[in-house]
């Protein structure tokens, strides 16, 4: 079973694939430090290291050597997407999503696809890609795939937690074929804490406990040296909680930032909250060093250990700047929160070949 990886980032999905049985035959990538990070922990998978409005047909198959491809994964950019970002659709008579440039990568993903035509896709996505102007959007590149011949689409929400991954990262998974398969999504692994049921979700000691005491000793487990007076305030941040503003002392309180305008230390959700040792993380972002403090150390995660949450193994190792670090570990989709889907396609195929 052959598949490629567009959007390919770290390698999430490309582990998950790679895990799943699939011979990952291309990746592509836009960005040169996270093309080194996939070339090194790939080295087998040609890449190819260009904006993906750029890379032709021509060069695809170069690489392909006429091999035909069962399945194209990826996940293009979401910042248009993202209820973080700025997604105000101008929903008004006349529209046309293909003109917005938040929609081209989307399209160029429909450009691959329409080209190869393989027997499934794989696309994920922000969970507010699926209401994004009222839902239309997300109808509209449903409709463009059917037009490509894939007539049976499933898309729905995905919590990262139902199938292992320590974290309550939701995400969309958009799965078509044109083999007339109806996708049954792959039964869940793990339910949450006190509801009952068993296994429960696993939890951020479980990933990462075993590493306090190995920093700067371990691949990517560098941490960040805060100012004094951020580690003095992660200080009073309740395992668990978010920084109450009000427990601080006053000089603690006095804010440091030269845009403050209540004179206060403001509390990003993202930055002052700390992890639970026994429960499941939030979601991993992405941005400047803005992963959430560890459980019991005065400091953020490190990048290895938010790639631990991520569920990347600990041989994967991640290249650049602490910042493109980051950036790459939150991005990535979690590999076992692929695996099951990518599994489940697997499964498909294999059927569909003995017929």
């Amino acid at each position: 079973m052959n598949a490629i990886d567009l959007f390919s980032g770290a390698g999430g999905l490309t582990i998950a694939l790679r895990d799943s049985g699939f011979d990952v035959l291309m990746a592509n990538e836009i960005d040169p430090t996270f093309a080194k990070t996939h070339e090194y922990n790939f080295p087998n998978i040609p890449l190819i290291n260009k904006d993906i409005r750029e890379v032709t047909i021509e060069e695809i198959q170069t690489v392909l050597r006429g091999k035909a491809i069962d399945l194209v994964v990826g996940g293009p950019p979401c910042q248009g997407f993202s209820v973080f970002g700025k997604r105000r659709f101008v929903n008004t008579k006349g529209y046309e999503p293909k003109e917005d440039p938040r929609n081209h990568l989307v399209y160029e993903f429909l450009r691959i696809v329409g080209l190869l035509k393989p027997k499934f896709f794989f696309m994920e996505n922000v969970k507010g890609f699926t209401n994004l102007d009222g839902g239309l959007f997300v109808e509209e590149v449903k409709k463009q795939f059917k037009n490509l011949g894939y007539d049976d689409i499933w898309c729905e929400i995905v919590c990262a937690a139902d199938y292992g991954v320590p974290q309550e990262r939701y995400r969309m998974f958009m799965i078509g074929n044109r083999i007339g398969v109806k996708f049954v999504p792959p039964e869940k692994t793990n339910y949450p804490i006190g509801s009952g049921k068993t296994p429960e979700y696993n939890t951020v000691g479980s990933a990462i406990m075993d590493l306090v005491g190995k920093e700067n000793t371990f691949p990517n487990h560098v941490p960040l040296v805060h100012k004094p007076i951020v580690a003095a305030r992660y200080s009073y941040v309740k395992e668990g909680h978010k920084l109450n503003v009000d427990d601080l002392p006053p000089e603690l309180a006095i804010a440091t930032r030269r845009d403050a305008k209540t004179g206060k230390v403001s509390n990003y959700s993202h930055v002052f909250k700390r992890l639970d040792r026994n429960q499941p993380s939030t979601t991993m972002v992405p941005g400047h060093n803005a992963f959430p403090i560890h459980p019991t150390l005065n400091r953020t995660l490190t990048a290895r250990e938010a790639a631990r949450i991520q569920t990347f193994p600990d041989s994967h190792i991640f290249f650049g700047t602490r910042q493109q670090q980051c950036i790459q570990v939150g991005n990535a989709v979690p590999p076992k929160m692929a695996e099951p889907f990518m599994l489940k396609i697997a499964t498909y195929l294999s059927e569909e070949a003995s017929k």
